[in-house]
């Protein structure tokens, strides 16, 4: 039996105006799917699927599995995300399939996002705060960078590094010596090796981190982790580790992180991020929202990822739109370094008038 209603995608590939530079390249372009869900009575759900930005995938092939992993379901069937499980759905598409029908629930509940997750008589916070990211290789330009933040009301900076540590040093000792107060976190993307990476921690002592974001090589083991902790003062956040619920508590049984940094994308969508926040919190572990370079529509689903987390609330990293040339829409503007939660039902974010512009 064909479904009364079915999740409609369609890819983008769109220019960045600033390259996004980190330890795994320079990337020029972001690819990934939007994706539509209309109910036929006036209400919308949007969603977007984009895979990491350095990973090179066709977004029409993106886009084609999509729609072969949500074959045959109905998107408004109360078991869809239940059998969106058993075909083992990657979770960034999850992600994007999720986000669709969410926000469609919420607004038919005449609720915003944030509001439809937390349930009835949780407060929703009226903004949150958010980051700067800089990547940039000159530590003059990271300056200003950084400066640019504090004059938008910005107070804590993400500073991505690579293998060149005498350069990281510099960068983040420039941004440090130029403003004394604003929190300052190093992001290496799991680059740095086991060999040297506490060596470099104890360097960065003294410019007094937030933390340091997953620096060690992809599937370290959390007991590694766990060690590294205890050799330095800079807290550790655990980020591509961070995927499952199972990876929570693994995390917590070896002490490997002081925070977590959690994306929508990486965990399967807003609703199991919520999951992994109220077990994080539950075990003491903070928790940070930051995006994977979405489009605006992506963006705004951080907004209300960011929502999920509890008071005091950290700076999320959501503030990326300004690398985009081309978007799918308006991004949220920061005010005094915060974006506004949405109260409109749904997502808060309009993506029609790209939509319809968009090839099938």
């Amino acid at each position: 039996m064909t479904p009364s209603h079915r999740i409609e995608v369609k890819p983008y590939h769109l220019p960045l105006q600033t390259p996004y530079r980190w330890s795994k390249g320079t990337q020029h372009h972001r690819a990934g799917a939007i994706l539509r869900l209309d109910d036929g009575e006036g209400h919308v759900g949007w969603g977007e699927s984009a895979l990491p930005p350095h990973v090179d995938y066709p977004p029409r092939a993106l886009a084609d599995e999509i729609r072969a992993l949500s074959w045959g379901l109905d998107p408004l069937a109360p078991d869809f995300l239940a059998e969106l499980s058993l075909r083992e759905c990657p979770a960034r598409i999850r992600c994007g399939l999720s986000t669709a029908v969410l926000t469609l629930h919420a607004a038919r509940a005449g609720r915003s996002l944030a509001a439809h997750l937390l349930g009835d008589g949780t407060a929703v916070p009226a903004r949150v705060p958010v980051n700067e990211l800089i990547g940039d290789a000159d530590a003059r330009v990271c300056v200003e960078r950084a400066r640019a933040a504090v004059a938008q009301g910005q107070h804590t900076v993400k500073v991505k590094c690579t293998t060149e540590r005498a350069l990281d040093l510099a960068r983040v000792g420039a941004i440090r010596e130029a403003f004394p107060s604003i929190r300052i976190r190093i992001d290496p993307n799991e680059s740095w090796p086991v060999e040297w990476a506490a060596e470099q921690l104890r360097a960065m002592e003294g410019f007094d981190i937030e933390y340091c974001e997953e620096p060690l090589p992809r599937d370290t083991p959390l007991e590694v982790y766990g060690a590294l902790r205890r050799q330095t003062r800079v807290p550790i956040a655990l980020d591509d580790s961070i995927r499952t619920m199972r990876d929570v508590e693994l995390a917590a049984l070896h002490r490997a992180a002081d925070v977590f940094v959690l994306k929508a994308q990486r965990v399967g969508g807003p609703d199991r991020l919520l999951e992994i926040v109220r077990e994080a919190s539950r075990l003491g572990i903070a928790c940070t929202v930051t995006s994977s370079i979405e489009t605006s529509l992506g963006l705004y689903l951080g907004i209300h990822c960011t929502a999920l987390t509890p008071e005091p609330m950290a700076a999320a990293g959501i503030g990326t739109a300004r690398f985009y040339a081309e978007n799918v829409g308006e991004p949220p503007p920061i005010v005094d370094g915060h974006m506004a939660v949405p109260t409109a039902p749904g997502l808060g974010f309009d993506a029609q008038p790209w939509w319809d512009g968009a090839p099938d």
